[in-house]
């Protein structure tokens, strides 16, 4: 049989493999304009695609998902006794950011207080009792100290429920909400928010329950516009970002269980394009069940899973997590896929659950339990002005 020329066998291999005869930046080019669950699955193309879609110049022109948690730690030995850190979750590489800030201004304390679509939210100290606003993104070094919003004489003493708003697919401009208690009791009088656009603050009154009760930890996530938020009043309520819109629903009731003993506001978050309650319950049988809200439109949620405690622990590493129990706390679902992401065992140790595979897996021991947990997702733009 005759040999086949180089000409021919060029043509004929990018015949079978057309994607083979297309330039690296054409490739990132078109990988840039899909979701991020199918530039993930692009990777499984070859090994070039997979190193193009890695390469961290590349990476800043790709649609950006979960990377890893910001979160804080205490060690009254230590000085300063407060320590900021960042976990990598993509199990590869060096985490993304420097968990220091280190291009921020110098202040006396700086304390993370929410997190969103790329941004951070700091409350920045002067003083012992004074504080600033200051929002940053870390992927760009941008930030932005927020003018006083007047709430509180001294802000030290108030344990304010402040949250972050932004969502790059929509706007370019962000939002803070700073709920406002009443004079005589903890019920949510009010929130003041601010606007990046205008650069102000505006304060609106709560169409909430009366009884309405916010706390500085308490759950929330910027959805469609509206911040959600679970209250200990077995609701779920959410505002929009003109404090004009203001609705309650009541969270998933449990079915086939045996016994309530208590109920904690449970997990409020969004994937897929889709706002998720994990509810925290301590039951009996112990477990964790995820539900979706299919319709946004309705107050119907579908129980999309359910896992026992039991397997949530499972695979935590008893020379590393001496305090081995069935407790548990979710961190976040993932933004793109069926991860849950939470904290097992008393000591500390940051796991993820796949809903699809029904596994556990343990990705690194903390050594510290309580704490909070800041989801971070790398945003590549600049819309921050680096000072007022």
């Amino acid at each position: 049989m005759a040999k086949k020329s180089k000409e021919e066998e060029e043509g004929s291999s990018a015949t079978r493999n057309p994607a083979a005869e297309l330039t690296d930046d054409l490739i990132v080019d078109i990988l840039s304009r899909l979701p991020v669950k199918s530039v993930c699955r692009c990777k499984c193309v070859s090994r070039r695609w997979r190193g193009l879609i890695s390469d961290p110049d590349h990476r800043k022109k790709l649609p950006q998902t979960l990377a890893g948690f910001f979160y804080s730690s205490e060690n009254e030995s230590s000085f300063p006794d407060e320590a900021r850190h960042f976990v990598n979750v993509t199990g590869r590489g060096r985490p993304l950011v420097h968990p220091s800030l280190p291009f921020l201004p110098r202040f006396e304390r700086i304390r993370m207080v929410d997190s969103c679509g790329g941004l951070l939210l700091c409350r920045c100290y002067e003083s012992s009792n004074a504080f600033r606003y200051v929002v940053c993104n870390p992927a760009m070094e941008e930030w932005v100290a927020l003018p006083e919003s007047g709430y509180g004489d001294d802000k030290e003493e108030v344990e304010l429920c402040t949250r972050l708003g932004f969502d790059p697919a929509v706007s370019s401009h962000f939002h803070v909400f700073e709920f406002v208690s009443a004079d005589d009791c903890s019920d949510v009088a009010g929130v003041k928010i601010y606007s990046s656009e205008t650069g102000e603050w505006n304060y609106s009154e709560s169409e909430w329950f009366p009884d309405t009760v916010l706390f500085a930890d308490q759950r929330s996530v910027f959805f469609n516009g509206m911040l959600h938020l679970v209250v200990l009043q077995l609701a779920i309520v959410a505002v929009d970002v003109k404090g004009e819109t203001w609705w309650n629903m009541p969270v998933p009731e449990m079915e086939d269980v045996e016994d309530i003993f208590t109920w904690r506001p449970g997990f409020i978050g969004q994937s897929q394009g889709k706002l998720y309650y994990l509810s925290e319950y301590d039951t009996v049988p112990l477990s964790l069940s995820i539900w979706v809200l299919e319709d946004d439109s309705t107050d119907e949620w579908t129980l999309k899973h359910n896992v026992t405690t039991e397997l949530l622990s499972e695979k935590i590493n008893s020379k590393t997590d001496i305090y081995h129990s069935d407790y548990y706390h979710v961190a976040t679902v993932h933004p793109d896929c069926g991860l849950i992401y939470y904290i097992a065992g008393r000591g500390g140790t940051l796991m993820a659950y796949d809903m699809d595979r029904m596994e556990s897996c343990a990705i690194q021991n903390l050594e510290y339990r309580y704490m909070e947990f800041l989801p971070y997702i790398p945003f590549y733009s600049e819309i921050l002005s680096n000072g007022d």
